[in-house]
């Protein structure tokens, strides 16, 4: 499944319907969509721009609304593309494997991100720029810190809307609130077969190398995209800086 980069995120077909800033893919061929012809029985597949290395699945985010990454943010070379899955793969039920590209071709250079966890983020470079990759689902993640790379790293959190995706509804910028905020998504639970919720926000970690990470956040169910099981504190610290600007 193609994931959508302007604002909303990729849909979980079999797990939860999310627009990822992505979160949510499934973990076995990475769909969006698939039509069977009766008369052929021809599945046609539109995958999200993944990658999977270690047993961890990245998804290519949106870098907007903070900055494009450059050629001085990436590390050394961390793997290679394996295998090509558009044009390659025609059965819908095709589970993903290490080394796995939906888009790239085979050989592509998957770089580190230079002051990021390689289980974090990744990048690719293309004649287009450089598109960067995020954890998505990681069968080891136990706590949040173990998805997200971001402790000591967060300048302030947006809330962003989730009719377009852009949108700021409400920000926390106070230090000692982010430092606390960040550290119970460091420290929170995780579950990645979580369903998520109904009344959903976007929460836009914006970073102090100029980057932004952002998530779908269910104020309803407490998640934090994808699988963060967050307390209550968090939701109401949302809720709170939300209504400063109604």
């Amino acid at each position: 499944m193609r994931n959508n980069l302007s604002g909303k995120h990729s849909i979980l077909p079999t797990l939860f319907v999310v627009l990822l800033f992505f979160p949510g893919l499934v973990s076995c061929a990475f769909l969006s969509s698939q039509s069977v012809s009766p008369a052929t029985s021809n599945a046609v597949i539109d995958w999200v721009n993944f990658i999977k290395f270690g047993g961890i699945t990245y998804v290519a985010v949106s870098l907007k609304p903070g900055r494009s990454l450059t050629t001085h943010d990436l590390g050394p070379v961390f793997t290679t593309v394996q295998f090509k899955l558009e044009g390659n793969v025609q059965d819908p039920g095709y589970h993903s494997k290490n080394g796995d590209a939906a888009f790239l071709n085979s050989g592509t250079k998957i770089y580190a991100v230079k002051g990021y966890n390689p289980t974090f983020r990744l990048a690719a470079q293309e004649s287009t720029g450089i598109t960067l990759y995020e954890a998505d689902t990681n069968p080891y993640a136990r706590k949040g810190k173990d998805l997200l790379d971001i402790g000591g790293k967060v300048q302030y959190i947006g809330i962003v809307s989730n009719q377009d995706g852009v949108t700021e509804l409400g920000a926390i910028k106070d230090p000692k609130q982010v430092a606390t905020l960040i550290n119970l998504v460091l420290q929170a639970s995780v579950n990645q077969n979580s369903q998520g919720g109904n009344q959903r926000y976007f929460i836009a970690f914006h970073l102090a190398d100029g980057t932004v990470v952002t998530r779908s956040f269910w104020l309803d169910a407490g998640e934090l995209a994808r699988g963060i099981l967050l307390p209550d504190a968090f939701g109401l610290a949302v809720k709170a800086a939300v209504s400063v600007n109604q």
